[in-house]
């Protein structure tokens, strides 16, 4: 057997493949001209075998694999579209369909979003090696997720090379930032969104050094995927509770919002291409299922487990541990829905005719991908398309494809940073501005503050001297400018900050006490606005 998606696939094609087959792999995928095609034999959808088997087309190129059906023998009909991914799986069955003339060999195709489908070819090999080949390429020639993570953003900065990132002046409405902020770039085009953004608060002063635009960010994200705010939620209550498309939104919520995310997170990760002082944080904490969706991977059950633990442990946990067989109450392949009052509001089918197929103990799993399945992507696949279409604006889905399952915590702080702090990280990449003896007695009060800090009042350091309460996957050592102590020539005021050059200024205080008060109350009450500064 060979599994597609992973060098595995490449090693064993390669192996069984002949010299011949060998450099027409090689010349396939050197080609300029992606358009390989081989026949082959459709002779199963789903585990039905068809009666008869159709003739088709397969097209393999850098972007996806697509089946396709001649009609009248020379009208193309496209079948099946599988996207190239890592999640696409090629499985060898062997020779097991004979022809009158040679052996052709058997194999599935599986996406695990639509209909798995076998097909026979005799250029099995060459098919399957050509996609694994084109994989490879797309990845940059590597499967660790660091030399992926330098592949991305060098393919993010050489697709968008034509526009340049001169400023862009934008003024929104603290009090309306969502509206005002959609409103503002509503005929932005793509060249657009790569300039540098300028941001200004109506009826604030500040000039935007880097700080407005960092604290706009880390606003506005908070105004899209904040649970409270309605268009993302969470499937539990809490504050590490990890957040998801919200199909019951609030009615003035619309699928543009959606797709304005999806344009300002394809804005984070392109600054973050660019690199140094642009490097842009999206201020979340999402779903595995909605970053596995992001990228191009199959939604299955195991998503539960992280995504919404309730359900995982009072249903999913139980029916993987028990006979389902011998269970009293039956369970059939539908989704109750129930509304406030407790009132069963619909019945989905999870699978054609679910509600007449009895759920067995050999049939649990598929009744539990099913479930994932409607529960995590089929009730947002008008959330999750719109936002697609504003992602993919800015960063094509190929490149994003090139992350694996295995990778979604790292694709995670690739896109969010980390949320987590740890002093002796902090301690070691910082600088100091000033030696007097009466400074380097309150920095060392600093210290023995940060070192009683809770992460929810390190965050708000963060973000009253950096402008964003998230670190970079790497933390502080990857904090650019570097985080900076500095003395204030003052003597009992607020800490204040200069966000642009995540600059900390300390006064001096007579005592600890009055000291740590100060902090607390700047960093607590002085995370938004330039106007006090």
């Amino acid at each position: 057997m060979c599994k597609g998606g992973n060098t595995l696939l490449l090693r064993t094609c390669t192996h069984e493949l002949s010299g011949i087959d060998s450099t027409l792999v090689h010349k396939n995928v050197a080609s300029k001209n992606h358009n390989v095609c081989y026949e082959a034999k459709l002779v199963g959808i789903n585990g039905d075998r068809l009666t008869k088997p159709k003739k088709v087309l397969c097209y393999v190129s850098p972007k996806q694999l697509i089946i396709k059906e001649l009609i009248l023998k020379f009208i193309p009909k496209r079948l099946f579209t599988f996207r190239l991914c890592p999640s696409t799986k090629f499985n060898f069955q062997g020779k097991t369909v004979k022809s009158t003339e040679i052996n052709m060999n058997s194999f599935t195709v599986d996406d695990g979003c639509q209909p798995k489908i076998e097909l026979v070819s005799r250029e099995r090999n060459v098919i399957a090696a050509t996609f694994a080949q084109f994989l490879l390429k797309n990845m940059g020639g590597s499967e660790t997720f660091k030399d992926k993570q330098d592949f991305f953003y060098h393919e993010v900065r050489k697709f968008h090379q034509k526009h340049y990132h001169e400023k862009l002046s934008m003024k929104v409405n603290r009090e309306k930032l969502l509206d005002s902020s959609m409103k503002a770039t509503k005929n932005f085009s793509v060249s657009d969104w790569c300039r540098n953004f300028e941001v200004s608060f109506q009826g604030e002063q500040g000039v935007d050094w880097g700080g407005l635009r960092r604290e706009w960010f880390e606003l506005i994200c908070a105004q899209l995927f904040d649970a409270k705010y309605g268009l993302f939620s969470s499937f539990h209550e809490g504050q590490q509770s990890l957040v998801h498309p919200n199909p019951n939104r609030p009615s003035h919520l619309k699928l543009r919002h959606y797709e304005f995310a999806g344009k300002v997170v394809g804005k984070c990760l392109y600054e973050s291409a660019l690199g140094g002082t642009y490097r842009q944080l999206v201020r979340a904490r999402f779903t595995r299922s909605f970053l596995a969706q992001v990228i191009g991977l199959r939604v299955h059950y195991k998503y539960f487990e992280q995504d919404d633990p309730d359900l995982y442990l009072s249903k999913i946990k139980y029916l993987l541990e028990n006979n389902i067989d011998e269970i009293e109450t039956e369970l059939y392949f539908v989704e109750e829905q129930y509304d406030s009052s407790g009132q069963l509001n619909k019945t989905i089918e999870l699978i054609p005719n679910g509600s007449k197929i009895r759920v067995m103990n050999s049939t649990k799993l598929q009744y539990l991908d099913a479930l994932a399945q409607y529960k995590l992507a089929t009730s947002i696949k008008d959330e999750m398309e719109a936002f697609l279409k504003g992602l993919n604006e800015l960063i094509p889905d190929n490149l994003l494809s090139i992350f694996d399952e295995n990778e979604l915590e790292a694709f995670q702080l690739l896109l969010c940073g980390t949320g987590q702090y740890n002093l002796a990280d902090f301690r070691a990449h910082h600088m100091v501005n000033g030696n007097s003896a009466e400074f380097r007695r309150v920095v060392g009060w600093f210290w023995a503050a940060v070192g009683n800090f809770t992460q929810e009042e390190m965050a708000r350091l963060l973000q009253f001297t950096t402008g964003c309460s998230q670190l970079p996957p790497g933390g502080f050592r990857e904090l650019t400018p570097r985080f900076q102590i500095t003395a204030a020539p003052t003597f009992g005021n607020l800490p204040t900050a200069h966000t642009c050059f995540n600059q900390l200024c300390l006064p001096d205080y007579d005592c600890y006490e009055q000291f740590e008060k100060c902090l607390l109350l700047a960093i607590s009450e002085g995370t938004e606005g330039f106007g006090m500064v």
